[in-house]
């Protein structure tokens, strides 16, 4: 009877949070019907010589193709004329989308440009992006971005994202150059690096410009706040796409490593060979095919320590995986209940490396439907046996920008028993609901089967407006006791959790140093199934200043309760009792404006910690000299005075990066926690051969600490060279 009830439960919890939403999503897509603004719009003509990409934007091409003008002011005054000029133009052959930007400037000296590296923060630097969405759907879509040294970087955007994924890469390529008015750029994007729907002629798209002197944001459309800096809900649209060729859709890129590595006096020497095959089904649906996988030259995690009772979340940095991973997406959650994640595939329990045999992977759409299929296999690792793993996304498109999908998982890729699981989730999001304003509503339910532990599920539901000066958001999900996703990731269970933030920003137009002044508030709780409250939060922002020259001061008081129901060992000899801790603490963090050769962030708290107090603090500084290299340095540290004990830990970080030229880079990170007393160094070198085709050359080195020195005890030297063929 029970069983029954519990189903019950489960099922009306479903219903509500899946389909009660979709009443006021309708009734907002007609409001969005009457507040619609008009389009812009572009003819990108054809050109039967392609320019040169050098970036100097004078070849004839450019003087036929479409353009777009007049940016406007995102920040620091919304709407209003930019202060210097943006002039984009567009054109196309039949293979490549070529997109040319002149970004003027009246002071051309004061030009901010210091990173050449690909992908690496252009935080203080002037920089231009491209924001593409092919499907014209305002949920997906591809970003785009240089500087005035030609920097690469590209990454993936949807609309719950707070920043661009910028792990991903294609093959593209851009070139910057300098003159007396100010710096131009030359993008040349082929039809094959992104998928699109070949039977539209028109994509939507968007650009914008950071100009660091003035801190200003300018877009050709959409300036409200309201929405992402890089958001796809306001953009424009480009016709004359038909036609358009992707070849026959075929990558073959094979890779040579080798590898020589010594551990505890172990020595051990492998040469490996394998490749990834890409096969473009259709120009939006794309099959990957993979064997003998290396993720040798992938950057290495941040050293943490873990003070809470539950797990670190690390997330996914290899290539193989990051590619079409926006398919895989499910529910709209960042971090925890993931139905999947990827970081399972190929990793221990404990991070050793477990050989990747071979694979698939289906990615893309076939019109409204979104596709997502991958297939793994594992070889056997110690006591782990080799395994098969699968995983099936797919979605439906709902209304503009909605949708509705299901997943399913099957395999544990870090324990020797069956495991599946089976989710269906609906994400409602509207852009215009209500006067420009935007609002998203996410809603799953999951349910998982395992050897071990049995069945189980979650649900839940969450919802976000996040608009400026107002925003607020809140959630709510149920997480069964046993609720087990081998392939995915969950970081509390037997609970309910749920929360509610605001915040309200008074803008400071008539102010000569100050952007704006914001106050905020959250409250968490997390309530157990067996009934009490686990723990319980309570954030009060009470200022947070930034001021137009990018720095911001803000100022938090916090209410923490933790209810332990059993011992904790929090460090290695410390312990909590059970009990019912309550506390206060306060926060003050600073984060200066990266237009500064030396710029960063720092974090400082004091307050109750459970039945103690605590001193915390944080830092993370800069220091580029030059646009050839960069030094950042962090540092951390917990200082707990505890009734019985008390504890210190430490975490340090110091890493340089030198880049001599936009294709060639030398990244090198040390790390130190006081609590594995261990360091670990990792040089990555790496050349870009051409686009898609790299060489890298990876040192690391490991010490632990014995009685008063550090000894080596574990290194590893790998030389990888990967090469792409495109048919």
């Amino acid at each position: 009877m029970n069983q029954v009830q519990s189903a019950f439960t489960s099922f009306a919890q479903m219903f509500h949070c899946l389909f009660m939403p979709i009443l006021f999503f309708l009734l907002s897509g007609a409001l969005s019907l009457v507040f619609g603004q008009q389009v812009p719009l572009l003819s990108v003509p054809g050109i039967a010589q392609a320019p040169k990409i050098d970036g100097k934007l004078d070849d004839a091409c450019w003087a036929k193709a479409a353009v777009a003008k007049d940016f406007l002011q995102r920040r620091p005054e919304e709407g209003e004329p930019a202060t210097e000029k943006t002039v984009v133009r567009i054109c196309r052959d039949d293979e490549v989308l070529y997109i040319g930007a002149r970004c003027f400037d009246s002071q051309p000296d004061k030009i901010r440009a210091g990173v050449m590296q690909r992908d690496a923060p252009v935080k203080g630097d002037d920089y231009f992006f491209i924001l593409l969405d092919p499907f014209q759907r305002s949920r997906e879509g591809y970003y785009f971005r240089t500087n005035a040294n030609g920097a690469k970087g590209e990454a993936l955007i949807n609309s719950d994202m707070r920043r661009p994924q910028m792990d991903w890469d294609t093959i593209w390529e851009v070139r910057s150059h300098r003159d007396e008015r100010g710096w131009t750029a030359e993008f040349a994007i082929p039809f094959r690096s992104i998928p699109f729907d070949s039977t539209s002629d028109q994509w939507r798209i968007n650009f914008g410009r950071w100009f660091s002197r003035n801190q200003e944001r300018t877009r050709w459309v959409g300036t409200t706040r309201n929405r992402q800096w890089f958001s796809l809900e306001e953009a424009g649209t480009i016709n004359g796409l038909l036609g358009a060729k992707s070849g026959k859709g075929i990558d073959f890129k094979p890779y040579l490593a080798s590898k020589w590595s010594s551990e505890d006096s172990a020595d051990d020497y492998e040469f490996d060979a394998g490749f990834d095959l890409f096969y473009r089904l259709s120009p939006s649906l794309k099959a990957t095919f993979t064997y003998n996988t290396d993720f040798a030259e992938t950057e290495v995690d941040q050293q943490k320590v873990n003070l809470s009772r539950f797990p670190l979340f690390f997330p996914e940095k290899r290539d193989f995986f990051l590619e079409g991973s926006q398919q895989f997406s499910f529910g709209g959650i960042d971090k925890s209940p993931l139905a999947f994640h990827s970081r399972t595939i190929g990793l221990s329990t404990n991070g050793k490396k477990i050989d990747v045999v071979g694979g698939a992977k289906v990615t893309g759409r076939h019109g409204p439907l979104g596709i997502g299929m991958l297939g793994m296999r594992l070889d056997d690792s110690g006591d782990l046996q080799a395994d098969d793993l699968f995983v099936g996304r797919f979605t439906y498109d709902l209304l503009e920008e909605s949708k509705v999908g299901t997943i399913f998982t099957y395999g544990d890729p870090q324990a020797n028993l069956d495991n599946h699981l089976v989710g269906v989730d609906l994400n409602l999001r509207s852009s215009e609901w209500w006067r420009e304003q935007s609002v998203s509503w996410h809603s799953f339910y999951m349910t998982t089967n395992d050897d071990l532990k049995g069945s189980d599920d979650v649900v839940g539901t969450w919802f976000s407006l996040p608009n400026y000066p107002f925003r607020m958001g809140g959630h709510w999900v149920r997480t069964g006791e046993d609720f087990e996703p081998a392939l995915g990731f969950v970081r509390r269970r037997g609970g309910q959790s749920s929360s509610i933030r605001f915040s309200y920003a008074f803008d400071q137009p008539d102010s000569a140093w100050l952007d704006d002044i914001s106050v905020a508030a959250e409250y968490t709780r997390y309530d157990l199934l067996s009934g009490g409250v686990d723990s319980e939060d309570l954030e009060l922002k009470l200022f947070e200043v930034r001021t137009l020259a990018g720095d911001s001061y803000s100022l938090e008081l916090e209410f923490e309760r933790e209810v332990l129901t059993e011992t904790f060992e929090i460090v290695d000899g410390v312990n909590l009792a059970a009990g019912d801790y309550r506390g206060t603490e306060f926060e003050f963090e600073y984060s200066s404006s990266t237009n500064r050769p030396v710029f960063g962030e720092f974090e400082l708290g004091y307050g109750d910690y459970y039945d103690g107090t605590a001193f915390k603090a944080e830092a993370d500084l800069s220091w580029r000299p030059s646009k050839f290299a960069q030094v950042d340095l962090g540092a951390g540290v917990t200082n707990a005075d505890l009734s019985s004990s008390e504890f210190e830990v430490l975490t340090g970080s110091l890493g340089v990066r030198v880049t001599p030229t936009t294709r060639l880079s030398f990244n090198s990170i040390v790390q130190y926690d006081n609590q594995s007393e261990q360091i670990g160094m990792n040089n990555r070198f790496r050349y870009i051969l051409k686009s898609g085709s790299d060489l890298f050359l990876v040192f690391n080195k490991g010490f632990e600490k014995e009685l008063d020195s550090f000894r080596t005890f574990k290194t590893e030297t790998i030389a990888k060279l990967g090469w792409t063929f495109q048919f």
